[in-house]
């Protein structure tokens, strides 16, 4: 155990000697009896659980944030607090698990009409499986690398405040974060052992993150009034290190003698270094001009420099040097080492806001923002490659395989230069009773320029790149809404909102296929009805909530063809979306209630690539996407007695989207149901004790992966609340 999970441990243990409690808490004191009277302020949770699984235990992990197939357990909650010199306050606050690496810690000082210190430390994990794709043509599935991987943040922080009446409060604080471990990456492997006679490989061979990163930030802020305007002043600085890789892949399964060449299995490693400095310094006014008319102004300028390093090394294991042999290398296996580059990003931005209350039920807020944003980038480094093998052949130079060139050097360079304003309506008008009106718009414009530039190197696989083209954006929005209260047990929403996003691009010279310009054009209308009916008494209450949203998104799409007129207009896209929810709350008695909520969701994308067969394949690559699936949602409670309260929850949702076209393409689309279930019991032991129990049951079915990521999970949770 590390010396900081240690110190949290004996901070919040050192409380822990005067009460046990396990389970949730919102860190309210409850009345469960007539003669508790007394408020507690204080209060302590000792938890302890533990999750059987069965199936692909990372999965779990993943969805639900728990760890699988051991115990867990420890401090779940802590709060204590106690005065000094007469009118200061002291307080504790925190959690820590072990086995869960969730650890949490808060002490503060405050003294009135002085100010406070307080400081803490955080860390917490993030579970990741490792699987990457199925092929449903012949089963083709990999096992992962590391099928288990998780990710730690964190941080350790000290803030300092100031407040001594008629003096600017001020704030300083530093934190430094981390981000340490694994996780998995979409960007995966590939394999051409599909069974596939033709265009056999296919990229589903996992890959994963090496993640090791620090942050240090000091920040400063100042907070002042002036008669009716409000002034507050800040400073940030930053000062990141990355050092990230991506592994994965290449030829997966293929070693010789199995598989002769060309094909053959060779690992990559590609690593990226970041050193960022950032500081950013803020001004922002408020001011009250009356109590109908305010005005507020901002400004803040940022800029940021970072030094990049990083290679890609092809090599027979993970984490290969530049130069071991690798006799399964195969032909064009680019690759680069000695990256070196630095970068520089300055911005600018100005907002205004005008709130104003011409009439009693009428509101306008309009805004105004303004942003210059300009980066500059250079770099260079050594590109690789591989040529094939010539005899005479032996182990390290096979035939069939290929041989590293001589590294080439490489420079590039990119600079960016962009405008944007964007502007805000808004109108809130209530002089009808019972009616609530609003109007939204939002218009934003930019305007910019990118040149981007790389010198060739051919011989390895880097051709020239040169980009030089203008941007331009205009993005409109309108929303448009009315709230109806036509009774006390009904009330009735609609909304429609238009948006529209137009990219225009100006190419002076591109040597690939580019977006020359795409529209966007959305339509959402959506309605919500509440109502309370009426019912006998005997029945309880009853509410019910309807949503209805259909979304209609149409995409235009023109390309630029280097030395070739553009291609026409083209509508690339269409998405249409409906979705249908009720939500049932249903109290048949006072000590009982029923919730329960059900989701449809219609989503398909249809694309004209949709009736596009590309020679040999006799069915399109690309075919229309659908995302329908079902979610629902349900709960009941029971107040057993005065003591004791039961309460029990059901979740299941159903995708049915996978498509297989294996033939010639990866299989996408979802296709998975899930259930959960949970029950929760109660019980009030004393005034100052409350017990809990709670079983959970996940079932987790996959079809996408083959049934590679299916799992089943039992969780026990028991724990002991005690206030003092």
């Amino acid at each position: 155990m590390s010396a900081s999970r240690f110190l949290v441990l004996v901070c919040a243990g050192s409380f822990a000697i005067t009460a046990v409690r396990a389970g949730e808490s919102d860190g309210k004191t409850t009345t469960t009896t007539e003669e508790q009277t007394e408020e507690y302020k204080n209060w302590i949770e000792l938890a302890i659980g533990g999750v059987i699984t069965s199936g692909d235990r990372a999965q779990f992990e993943q969805e639900h944030r728990l760890p699988g197939d051991q115990v867990y357990g420890g401090i779940q909650d802590l709060h204590f607090e106690g005065t000094f010199d007469k009118n200061g306050v002291f307080s504790v606050d925190g959690h820590a698990l072990w086995d869960f690496n969730d650890y949490d810690i808060t002490v503060q000082l405050a003294k009135p009409n002085l100010g406070y210190i307080k400081a803490g430390y955080t860390e917490f994990r993030s579970w990741y499986d490792g699987n990457g794709g199925f092929f449903p043509h012949n089963d083709v599935f990999f096992s992962p690398t590391f099928p288990e991987m998780h990710i730690d943040r964190g941080e350790a922080w000290i803030e300092l405040g100031l407040r001594v009446p008629d003096w600017p409060e001020i704030t300083i604080r530093y934190t430094h974060e981390f981000r340490d471990g694994q996780k998995d990456s979409t960007i995966w492997g590939d394999t051409n052992l599909t069974g596939l006679p033709v265009n056999p490989t296919r990229k589903i061979v996992p890959a994963f993150r090496d993640i090791d990163e620090t942050r240090d930030i000091f920040a400063f802020d100042a907070l002042k009034t002036f008669g009716n305007t409000e002034v507050n002043l800040g400073m940030r600085c930053e000062h990141s290190t990355i050092d990230d890789s991506l592994n994965l892949e290449r030829g997966a399964g293929q070693l010789p003698p199995v598989v002769p060449p060309p094909g053959a299995q060779r690992f990559i490693t590609q690593r990226d270094i970041n050193d960022l400095d950032l500081f950013s310094g803020h001004a922002i006014t408020e001011t009250r001009i009356s109590d109908r008319l305010w005005f507020t102004a901002g400004y803040s300028y940022t800029t940021l420099s970072s030094d990049i390093g990083g290679s890609r090394v092809v090599g027979t294991h993970f984490d290969a040097e530049f130069g071991e042999p690798v006799p399964t290398l195969q032909p064009f296996d680019h690759g680069f080492i000695n990256l070196a580059g630095i970068s520089q990003v300055a911005e600018h931005i100005f907002n205004a806001n005008v709130l104003w209350m011409p009439l009693k039920d009428l509101s306008v807020l309009t805004a105004f923002r303004y942003t210059h944003d300009d980066r500059e980038s250079d770099s260079t480094f050594l590109a690789t490659d591989a040529f094939i093998n010539l005899p005479p052949f032996t182990p390290n130079n096979p035939e069939g395989g290929a041989h590293p060139t001589t590294p080439v050097p490489v420079a590039a360079n990119a600079s960016v230069d962009y405008n944007r304003f964007g502007q805000r309506l808004e109108l809130r008008y209530t002089g009808i009773d019972n009616w609530l009106f609003y109007f939204e718009g939002d218009w934003e414009e930019e305007f910019g320029t990118r040149i981007e530039h790389q010198s060739a190197a051919e011989e390895v696989g880097f051709e020239l790149l040169d980009l030089n083209e203008d941007n331009s954006l205009l993005a409109q929005k309108y929303v448009a809404g009315v709230n109806w209260y036509p009774m006390m047990r009904l009330n009735i929403s609609a909304q429609y909102f238009h948006k529209i996003a137009s990219y225009d691009n100006t190419i002076h010279s591109a040597i690939h296929q580019r977006m020359l310009n795409e529209d966007w054009n959305t339509d959402d209308l959506n309605f919500r009805i509440t109502f309370r009916p009426k019912i006998p008494a005997c029945l309880g209450t009853l509410a019910l909530v309807t949503r209805y949203d259909f979304v209609h998104t149409s995409i235009n799409s023109q390309w630029f063809v280097p030395e070739s007129e553009p291609l026409n207009e083209v509508e690339s896209g269409e998405i249409k979306q409906h979705v249908i929810s009720e939500a049932v709350t249903w109290n048949p008695l006072a000590r009982f209630f029923l919730q329960a909520n059900v989701s449809y969701v219609l989503n398909q994308t249809d694309t004209p690539a949709n009736n596009i067969d590309l020679v040999p394949n006799t069915s399109p690559t690309v075919v229309n996407f659908r995302n329908d699936y079902w979610t629902v949602t349900s709960g009941a409670g029971y107040i057993i007695d005065d003591k004791t309260d039961f309460y029990t929850d059901f979740s299941f949702y159903c995708a049915n989207d996978h498509f297989k076209n294996a033939g010639v393409a990866v299989p996408y689309g979802l296709g998975a149901t899930e259930y959960t279930a949970s029950a929760t019991i109660t019980r009030q032991l004393t005034k100052q004790m409350r017990l809990l129990l709670r079983y959970g049951y996940f079932d987790y079915r996959d079809v996408t992966s083959g049934g590679h990521n299916n799992y089943q999970a039992h969780s026990l949770y028991s724990g002991l609340q005690v206030r003092f």
